[in-house]
């Protein structure tokens, strides 16, 4: 007889009937779950489908997002038959027999809905079609069909789940009510979803008359998606205590963790983020689809997750939210080609990537909005607090893939506008009313990290030798964002050489906070010096290189001064690390990576504005670690910065000597002069230092240390050439030294 439609009879009903034919006798393979299986192109193993049209795409898996980066592909870099192929794999993989009840749930439902498109036909689940285009694979379901039974269900579900869900607050509700909806989550929402999400991507493919029936239906999933939001929030986390969504107490209820079978409304919002990501990444360009609609559902999903008192939902948002910039990023890396057809969809593929970035352009404004309208001192600090929070910490995670680095220069200007609307958690007073709290000061100071810090792409091209392309934006756009970063980095420096974080409460993780603050200087200095290749005469020299070699002394002090001893306590990252450890080690980075630089320009084949500033800048960064560093205030960092920063310097200083010497020239002697005190200062201050510390093991060792690792460095002949031995003998009253 013939089987009721799909609309009459609820599909958990049906995939619980099925379960045990169609989904057991399924091909015995493992089904990767949602977050972490491999995509069809991926290339290689059972489940490849020719990957090498999509050669540059990755599979990287960002939690809390979507499978596979390279699912994004399959609209536009796979062929028609190809693009067939993964789609019935797809369908078989959801299928497969598997020990997991979540990947039988989800065989359960895929079977369901094909045989519900059968039934649709007329002639059975083994009907003939032709699904995404491809001759010779027409049998079972094509996307468009999977597509529209899969959101007819969810359609005809959320209404049942809504009607059960205000019947649980009425005061006859009974446990029963609370059951079927927790049973009807796991058994058949969450699988639905799921389908469709890996539905998605084939339905937008360009062979699929351009994705037209997803355009079309975009409107309706859209305000499907948006009523399971609601309705999530309105279950229990758990889906089990009936009279849990009535509690006032909603924090402490969404901070619940789930059943390990995530039947409750934290995996109903989490799988809904999965498939809105998907679904505003893979709907076709010029389609019909409004960005106002685009970011309607942008901000119904996934930006108000953002700030989710559960820290499950909370950071599967973050997940999708970098996921959204990865893709639009990176959409532009692969390469286009050829003539005839490959020009229309090299034009297909520019399309895309301009949607992508929209979207990415979306969650842009909505970050900086939040920076921009935090108010410190005002009556609602703590509920802006927490957003901001939020805010950087998804920063701190999408900057780097950001595809112009202006975007970057433009939250660090926020950064910048925050930390100095009160005074930056200035040092020297009391939190004022508009001053920012040291949790929100170090959560800004990491984002201006991010934003000053060189990017993997930059890295990349630089150690290549090649021209810069930023993640793939245009060479226009990563020409200016060469030139600016410069120029940011050096506004940033002058900002922080006048604005140091607030150290005066030791439990308020200031320690913390002085390590962001200190690799801050270092990214900016960093930023500014560049690359050592202006040393030819006559060559130009970008100003900003110029400002930090003279500013060098002033961040050298500054940082320091972050290792005096105060509030040691414990820095994150650091396993038994201390405040003044943690310093140290950014203050022995620092001078590895600037005095090198500087040193270079001694010679008289640099460059003549770099050769005088050097001449300019060492002597007055040689008294700041011979008088200042051997102060008691840095005991705790001794350990650290005297074998460290201090012995990096004379190294330094002593291999440019000996280059000096065996070069010869009457020209070098003032430098070679000048190069021996320099030397001759340091290795004293550090012997007299030893002198003083005798009695205190600790410091004595931590000297010793440093003095066993500069004459490795100098070399023994050298380092007895500046030390003057004489005889230490007060018995006859002379006192000589």
């Amino acid at each position: 007889s013939k089987r009721p439609s799909l609309v009459r009879t609820p599909i958990n009903t049906m995939a619980r009937s099925r379960s045990g034919s169609r989904a057991s006798s399924a091909t015995a393979r493992s089904a990767s779950s949602a977050r972490t299986s491999r995509s069809a192109f991926s290339g290689g193993g059972s489940s490849s489908a020719g990957g090498s049209s999509l050669g540059g795409f990755g599979t990287l898996s960002l939690r809390g997002g979507s499978s596979s980066l390279a699912e994004y592909a399959v609209p536009v870099f796979s062929g028609p038959a190809e693009a067939s192929r993964g789609f019935r794999r797809m369908l078989e993989d959801l299928q497969s027999a598997s020990a997991d009840p979540r990947s039988a749930r989800r065989a359960a439902c895929c079977a369901a809905l094909e045989e519900t498109v059968g039934e649709r036909r007329g002639g059975g689940a083994d009907a003939d079609s032709n699904a995404v285009g491809e001759e010779g694979h027409g049998e079972g379901a094509t996307p468009n069909e999977m597509l529209l039974a899969a959101l007819v269900a969810l359609s005809s579900l959320q209404t049942s789940l809504e009607r059960k869900q205000k019947a649980l607050q009425s005061a006859d509700a009974g446990s029963g009510d609370s059951e079927s909806i927790a049973s009807e989550l796991e058994n058949t929402a969450l699988p639905l979803l799921e389908v469709l999400r890996r539905t998605l991507p084939y339905a937008a493919h360009h062979s699929n008359n351009g994705g037209a029936l997803l355009a079309h239906q975009f409107g309706g999933l859209s305000r499907v998606l948006r009523l399971f939001v609601a309705l999530g929030y309105a279950l229990p986390s758990g889906g089990g205590d009936a009279a849990e969504p009535s509690r006032k107490k909603k924090g402490k209820q969404r901070g619940g963790s789930s059943s390990s079978s995530g039947a409750g409304g934290n995996a109903l919002l989490r799988q809904i983020l999965k498939v809105s990501t998907t679904l505003l990444l893979v709907v076709p360009p010029d389609s019909g689809v409004s960005e106002k609609e685009m970011a309607r559902l942008l901000h119904s999903t996934v930006v108000p997750m953002f700030h989710d008192a559960r820290p499950k939902v909370r950071k599967a948002a973050w997940g999708c939210g970098m996921e959204i910039v990865v893709v639009a990023s990176s959409s532009s890396t692969l390469a286009d080609g050829g003539d005839g057809m490959n020009d229309k969809m090299s034009d297909l593929k520019k399309k895309v990537q301009r949607q992508r970035r929209t979207v990415s352009d979306f969650l842009w404004e909505y970050c900086h909005a939040v920076i921009a309208n935090y108010a410190p001192g005002s009556g609602k600090d703590k509920e802006t607090s927490g957003k901001l929070i939020h805010a950087l910490r998804f920063l701190n995670g999408a900057l780097p893939f950001a595809d112009d680095a202006r975007i970057r220069v433009r939250f660090g200007e926020g950064c910048l506008a925050l930390l100095g609307g009160g005074d930056g958690g200035g040092s020297g007073g009391k939190k004022g009313k508009g001053e920012v709290s040291a949790e929100v000061a170090r959560e800004t100071l990491t984002t201006l990290l991010i934003c000053l810090e060189k990017t993997e792409q930059e890295q990349e091209s630089e150690d290549d030798g090649v021209a810069n392309t930023d993640g793939g934006a245009t060479a226009a756009m990563a020409a200016a964002g060469a030139e600016e970063m410069p120029k940011f980095a050096a506004r940033s420096l002058a900002f922080l050489l006048q604005h140091r974080p607030n150290n005066d409460n030791p439990s308020s993780g200031g320690g913390d906070v002085n390590v962001v603050y200190a690799r801050c200087l270092l990214a900016c200095m960093e930023r500014m010096l560049g690359k050592n290749d202006c040393g030819e005469e006559g060559g130009d020299v970008p100003p900003s290189k110029l400002l930090a070699m003279k500013l060098l002394p002033n961040v050298l002090t500054s940082m320091l001064h972050l290792c005096e001893a105060g509030s040691d306590g414990p820095v994150e990252g650091l396993a038994n690390g201390s405040q003044a450890e943690g310093c140290g080690s950014e203050f022995n980075r620092f001078l590895s990576l600037t005095i090198p630089i500087v040193v270079s320009y001694l010679s008289s084949d640099a460059n003549a504005k770099l050769h005088r500033v050097a001449l300019e800048t060492l002597p007055k960064c040689v008294p700041v670690l011979s008088r200042e560093a051997v102060h008691i205030k840095y005991r705790n960092a001794w350990g650290s910065i005297l074998s460290g920063g201090y012995a990096t310097l004379i190294s330094t200083l002593a291999t440019t000597l000996l280059e000096t010497r065996e070069a010869g020239g009457g020209d070098d002697s003032e430098l070679e002069e000048s190069l021996q005190s320099w030397i001759k200062m340091l290795v004293s201050s550090l012997l007299r230092l030893r002198d003083d510390v005798e009695k205190d093991g600790t410091a004595r060792t931590a000297v010793e240390y440093a003095t066993s690792t500069v004459i490795r460095g100098t070399g023994v002949e050298l380092f007895l050439s500046v030390v003057e031995f004489v005889d230490d003998d007060d018995d006859d009253g002379g006192g000589t030294k």
